[in-house]
This record gives structure tokens, sequence and C-alpha cells, in this order.
């Protein structure tokens, strides 16, 4: 009998489980089976199958209209914890509503379209449970269909806070076989200590798009825990498959951009200290003048409006949480696009792969 909670959410489960460390793997979707096809078994295949014997498997649906919770109750009945938002409520509470769902001592926040190796939990779990500062570690991502080309590893922000992934692109020849625990934050996916977000909070429901592994990271870190890129855990992922089915509207273009922008200024206000602060506005204000795109420019502007007129609240999470530990800004690219001739060498190296 599926139990309704606050905000129309419905679950089900299918039984507690015995044991411990229990991890509970947390799918998210939105439109599954529109965006990715087969591509949705593939993922909660690829879960159900995994070694590690004690986990709990919570699909959390995000409001879809495709059809997805009927195929999933229709095929994986008694296998997956099936969590019903009668909305999308982006990313950050879509998960938030599976980890209160959850009994594991971990969780793993997983998107639908990643699909991962059968041995991706047990190097995770070894690490953290021989060191208990560890509170959220990430994986080694490759591109699906490829056992060479990576997605990226985590990644680094620059002085403005815009991002840059790390080892997206790359050839694999094990430049990054040794755990790294020095970057700047880890997304994508993320296995996280149940008493870590005890302690520094679930994530920012504010920032549904974007940002909310930033802002996790910035307040584990600030918490006392480390975070860590484990080299051995491996999975791969269709580089964004619902992204770019919503992208194909361009109102959900603007959408993705605007929240881009707006969560990463007030993820900036919250957790930098002055000088970075002033710093990131007076790139964003070069940025404003020298970037031709009109529609960059609307929507950087307008994720400036949206902080101003939310910026009481953002300054009561900056005098809790500021000021972030310090990562070690990298400088010098913050300016600049990616060099063009590498994201050509890049492509064509992905072509010659995967063909």
């Amino acid at each position: 009998m599926p139990i309704q909670g606050k905000d129309g959410t419905v679950f089900s489960k299918p039984g507690n489980l015995a044991g411990a460390p229990i991890v509970s793997v947390i799918v998210l979707n939105y439109n599954g089976l529109k965006y990715l096809g087969p591509g949705l078994s593939e993922c909660l295949d690829s879960v159900i199958d995994c070694s590690y014997p004690r986990k709990e498997i919570i699909f959390v649906d995000n409001g879809s209209v495709d059809g997805s919770i009927a195929f999933v109750k229709e095929h994986y009945d008694g296998k997956i914890t099936v969590i019903e938002n009668s909305r999308n409520l982006g990313f950050s509470e879509g998960f938030n509503t599976g980890i209160r769902a959850s009994n594991g001592e971990y969780f793993a926040l997983l998107s639908n379209d990643m699909v991962v190796d059968r041995h991706w939990l047990e190097p995770v779990v070894a690490l953290m449970e021989s060191d208990q500062k560890v509170g959220l570690a990430g994986c080694k991502r490759l591109a699906y269909g490829s056992t060479k080309l990576l997605d990226g590893i985590g990644a680094d922000l620059y002085l403005c806070g815009r991002v840059t992934s790390v080892g997206l692109e790359e050839l694999d020849h094990g430049q990054y076989d040794a755990n790294i625990y020095d970057l700047a934050f880890i997304g994508g996916v993320m296995i996280v200590r149940r008493k870590t977000v005890e302690t520094a909070g679930m994530l920012d429901p504010e920032l549904k798009l974007f940002s909310e592994d930033i802002d996790l990271c910035f307040r584990i870190r600030k918490a006392g825990s480390k975070v860590v890129y484990v080299y051995k855990s491996v999975l791969w992922h269709k580089a964004s498959a619902t992204f770019a089915g919503m992208s194909r509207d361009a109102t959900a273009r603007a959408l993705i951009e605007f929240s881009r922008e707006r969560n990463r200024i007030r993820t900036n206000i919250i957790y930098f200290r002055l000088p970075r602060l002033l710093s990131a506005f007076l790139i964003d204000f070069i940025w404003l003048v020298v970037d031709p795109n009109c529609t960059t420019k609307r929507m950087l502007l307008k994720g400036y409006l949206w902080n101003l007129q939310r910026i009481a609240l953002t300054l009561r999470k900056r005098r809790r949480y500021a000021p972030s530990p310090p990562y070690g800004c990298k400088y010098g690219k913050h300016l600049s696009l990616r060099d063009p001739l590498a994201r050509l060498l890049h492509r064509e190296r992905r072509e010659v792969l995967r063909n």
C-alpha cells in the first residue's frame, strides 16, 4: 500500500534490509523513458546487479509524465522502492525525498543516465569505513560506451565561481589512478555518509538545478569532513541525456542558463571570502561587457536580480556557513572559454573510440 507524505509525495517500500553498513542507492528520474529509452533499464539493472551485498535501491520520480513510474513498478516490483513526487522538485529536493525515505548509513546519489560497474561500491565503502573523516566520495566517470574516454572525476572552481571539470574528455591512461582529496567539489554521483549530512545538512532545496553539489561540498568541508575522489569506483555517464533532451526547447535552454547563473552567484555570496567575492563581481561585470551573446547577458543580469530579491536569506546563510575553507583557487582560465582546438581534438578522439 503506497504511503502519501507531504506535498503529494507517495512512496512504497519492499522491506527493510538487515546488516550494516547499508548503502541506499537513490536514483533520480525525470521523464527517463522519454529521454533515455532503454537507458533507464540499463541504469536500474546495473545497480540491482552490482555486487555490494547490503544495499537498498530507491527510485525517485520527479513528476514524470512519460510512464516512467508505471514502467518501474511493472518491471522492478519488490526490488526497488518507488517514490512519486507530484511535481518536479529539482535535483536537491528530489534527492532529499529519497534521503528521508532511506535506511542506509551511506547513500549514493545517482542520476538516471548513469550505468555503474559491478564493483563500484566496494572501494568507496572500504575507504569510508576505514576513515571516518571522509564524508563524501565520488567516482571515476567514463563516457558511456567507452573504456578509455573520461567523462570527469570532479571539478575545480575558478575565481568567479565558474566550474572546470577535471578529466573531461581526456583519454584515460592512468593519470587519475589515485584517490584525490583537493578537488573543489565532487558532482555527478556522490556517496555520502549519513552522519555527515546530519551535521552539515541535506542538499539545499533552493538550488533546484546546478551548484547543489558545490554547496554540499562547501558545507561538508566546513563541518570538518573530507571530500574525496575514489579512482577504483567506476561508472559510465550518458552525457546529460535528460538535459540534452530538455535543451531542444528554447524556453528550457533559457531556464537552464538562468539556473546556472543564479545558483553560482548565490553560492559565491554564501561561501566566498570578501576579496574573492568582490573579484567575482568584477569578473562578471567584465564578462557582461565582452560577451557577444545577448541571451547569456540577459540570464546573468536576471541571476543577479533574483539574488538581490532574496539577499536577506542568502546573507543569513552566509553568517551561518561562511567563510569557506580554502580551496587553492585556480587562476588563469576564469575569463576564457575552453580552447576551441582542444575541444575539436577531444571530439575527434571520442569519435575514434566509439567507432
